[in-house]
């Protein structure tokens, strides 16, 4: 069956995913601003702050998920094309059906660090990924009007925030 799927197609599909995959960044990216930046100027009561920092990082994993997702079927469409252009057609054939049947919406993102293929890009967005959370979630929890939270913020980060 995948001789019938062209080399053409495999790229078509690489387009696709790497569209996908810069799209769920740019959205992340738009969330984790608005996180970080709820109630700016304000200060935010402790249930409202949780309820926010909680919806965001259960969006967090989620979203890192498909992430991950989209790299492994990139890894994959990638493996396919390459033996189409060495001329392997076993290779090829054994690839594009790997890549077929790994088609998921995406999955918790410790699954991914198992895999040895692309670790270090699993790896990578997985950091940045983290990364930026951890600062939305900083940003955010700086404005929850609770002692014991502004107790636990080092006074440099809260700088001039209204309390």
């Amino acid at each position: 069956m995948s001789t019938k799927i062209k080399p053409s197609k495999i790229l078509d599909l690489i387009i696709s995913t790497q569209t996908q995959y810069y799209t769920l960044w740019a959205v992340y990216t738009a969330v984790q601003f608005a996180a970080g930046g709820y109630g700016y100027g304000y200060s935010l009561p402790l249930g409202v702050g949780l309820a926010v920092l909680f919806g965001v990082w259960a969006f967090n994993l989620g979203h890192l998920g498909f992430v991950l997702q989209c790299v492994a079927q990139l890894d994959k469409l990638s493996i396919a094309l390459n033996a189409a252009l060495q001329g392997k057609e076993e290779d090829y054939e054994s690839a594009v059906k790997c890549a077929l049947e790994g088609m998921h919406e995406g999955e918790m993102f410790w699954k991914f660090l198992k895999r040895r293929r692309g670790l270090r890009s699993y790896r990578m967005n997985c950091f940045v990924h983290f990364f930026i959370d951890t600062c939305a979630s900083v940003a955010l929890l700086i404005r929850i009007n609770n002692p014991w939270i502004q107790h636990h913020i080092p006074s440099f980060l809260r700088g001039a925030v209204v309390q």
